[in-house]
């Protein structure tokens, strides 16, 4: 397996199974990052509609094709602490307990570099491979479109599902166009606040 490795600043980032997208300048486009478990992130107690959230996610990510990309969208709650953030990590909790591996997705100009070292990202077995992108309305589209062609994404028979974290729905219909090439499942979700289940009609 190749290893990729670029430096910047005299700072070296490297992965193994992956692809390593940069700048001009030799800095990464975005940084790919093992992910683990995030246990101060629980989702309400006692909520229905964030048990069946999550129960949906779970279902998205064991069915469908073998690439699939959800943006799940929906605004900040009280303090900044959204439903998306608290959904995502209970989603890549149980990810990890049921065997699959589970990514990270950063912006490169604001990322906070991994130790120095390589990321080793080959599937080591796992049951399949789900990378989570926060902030994705954020990003330029030519940068998330570049994240797209990773090979971390593409290994023949290894299920992959990318959960994109944004505040709306405006930039998903650009998105989806830049996956239509990857003959990815498509799908959006708008996200209530977890605590008080879908709004009204």
């Amino acid at each position: 397996m190749q290893q990729h490795v670029t430096a910047a600043g005299g700072f070296a980032y490297g992965v193994i199974g992956a692809d390593i997208h940069v700048f001009g300048d030799g800095k990464p486009l975005y940084v790919l990052e093992n992910r683990s478990p995030a246990p101060d992130l629980p989702l309400p107690a006692g909520s229905p509609y964030a048990a069946a959230q999550l129960a949906a996610l779970r279902t998205w990510r064991d069915e469908g094709p073998r690439l699939a990309v959800r943006w799940l969208h929906g605004p900040d709650g009280p303090g900044g602490q959204d439903g998306r953030t608290r959904l995502a990590a209970a989603y890549v909790r149980e990810a990890l307990t049921d065997g699959w591996r589970a990514v990270t997705a950063v912006p490169g100009p604001r990322a906070v570099l991994p130790p120095p070292g390589s990321q080793d990202l080959r599937p080591a077995g796992a049951r399949g491979l789900t990378l989570l992108v926060d902030h994705a309305d954020q990003w330029p589209l030519a940068h998330l479109t570049w994240l797209f062609s990773n090979a971390l994404l593409h290994r023949p028979g290894l299920p992959a599902r990318v959960l994109l974290l944004a505040h709306g729905a405006d930039a998903w219909p650009a998105v989806r166009a830049a996956l239509a090439n990857h003959q990815a499942g498509t799908s959006a979700v708008a996200l209530a606040p977890l605590g008080r289940g879908p709004a009204p009609a």
